[in-house]
């Protein structure tokens, strides 16, 4: 780290030293983001674990664990005014003095600092806040958590595959289709590094029609010509880039070992997937977990997981269901979503719809 980059940490956790480990330079950054969480984790061998996230995502879990960690006062989790710390030292251990607001103090005495840094697989994971276009809408999910792992840590979680597909958040009309009910345009900035990614997937395409697009907006980049791209995207000839982008996310991301539970928690998530592919045989459907067929009727199961430690108790694992009908039958993932005569493609929460003939309406 620069010594003006340190010094600027420091002012926010005074007593931090340029000989600390990288791990005490995380905690003054979320000191100074006012971020800083204290979770306690019980191990499967039942010793408590004390634990400050870090960088939590579905492409990454990275938290920071205090050693044989003592704590001194009370932790208000739901404080909400300002935090201050500064570090201290008392014989063998560390002081972390923490002020939350104007008048609680609580002091974590440990003995060093861990950093615990574990990526995972992504390519499964489907959040659906927002309606209409999911499949681009999950895409940009997708590589936006890979993209903010990269803000935070950089090279060293991403692969040379992860790092090709980066840029996407920099190019408009690929964003246009945010997650969330937010636009993305203040996150991310526009570049040609951007505008060169999209055009190499697109030559991987074979739609010559969009890459004459990409060369009229890296000379002239107007709104009109990213509506233009946005329309294009959502069509019928869009399928072939979102088919290109897909393929390789899920290259990246298989390259990942899956969280890990716990055996008792690991059971029941198998068993979840194995009672959806039942259910979907059962129904006249063919493939395996996660992707369905029937006729010119897709399925393809979509998972929210909770983090592996330090998650919210309420939060558990899900499975929902992206459902596509074409006009004829496709091997193409989720392409009853791209606008064109005959296509529909919605959201299904629940594996009930296939048992009570709506799903099989829907296909009719």
């Amino acid at each position: 780290m620069k010594q003006k980059e340190f010094e600027e940490l420091k002012k926010y956790l005074p007593g931090l030293q340029p000989d600390m480990p990288e791990p005490y330079q995380k905690l003054a950054e979320l000191i100074k983001c006012q971020a800083l969480e204290v979770c306690i984790h019980r191990e499967e061998n039942g010793n408590r674990q004390t634990c400050i996230p870090y960088m939590m995502n579905d492409a990454l879990e990275c938290y920071l664990i205090l050693e044989n960690c003592r704590m001194t006062g009370t932790y208000l989790p739901d404080c909400q005014g300002k935090t201050e710390a500064y570090l201290t030292r008392h014989e063998d251990s560390v002081g972390l003095v923490v002020k939350q607001g104007d008048e609680n103090v609580f002091t974590l005495w440990f003995d060093g600092i861990r950093e615990k840094l574990q990526c995972y697989p992504y390519h499964e994971i489907g959040h659906f806040w927002v309606q209409g276009m999911e499949q681009w809408r999950q895409l940009v999910y997708m590589i936006g958590t890979i993209y903010d792992k990269y803000e935070y840590l950089g090279e060293q979680v991403c692969t040379e595959k992860e790092m090709e597909l980066l840029p996407l958040m920099e190019f408009a009309p690929f964003r246009s289709w945010s997650p969330v009910k937010e636009t993305l345009d203040d996150w991310y900035m526009d570049t040609v590094e951007g505008v060169d990614t999209m055009r190499n997937l697109v030559q991987l395409a074979g739609e010559e029609g969009f890459a004459r697009l990409l060369e009229r907006y890296k000379q002239n980049p107007t709104a009109r010509l990213e509506k233009r791209m946005e329309r294009f995207l959502a069509g019928k000839k869009g399928a072939k880039i979102y088919q290109v982008i897909y393929q390789k996310v899920c290259a990246a991301s298989e390259e990942y070992p899956k969280r890990d539970y716990g055996k008792e928690m690991n059971n029941r998530i198998s068993r979840e997937r194995e009672k959806v592919t039942e259910k979907l045989l059962q129904k006249g459907f063919t493939g395996t977990y996660p992707y369905f067929r029937r006729g010119r009727m897709q399925v393809v199961a979509a998972e929210e997981h909770p983090f592996t430690i330090l998650e919210a108790e309420d939060f558990v694992f899900r499975i929902q269901f992206m459902v596509s009908v074409s006009r004829k039958e496709t091997d193409n993932p989720n392409f009853g979503f791209f606008r064109g005569i005959g296509n529909r493609g919605w959201i299904e929460e629940k594996l009930e719809v296939f048992n009570n003939g709506k799903g099989k309406e829907k296909d009719g």
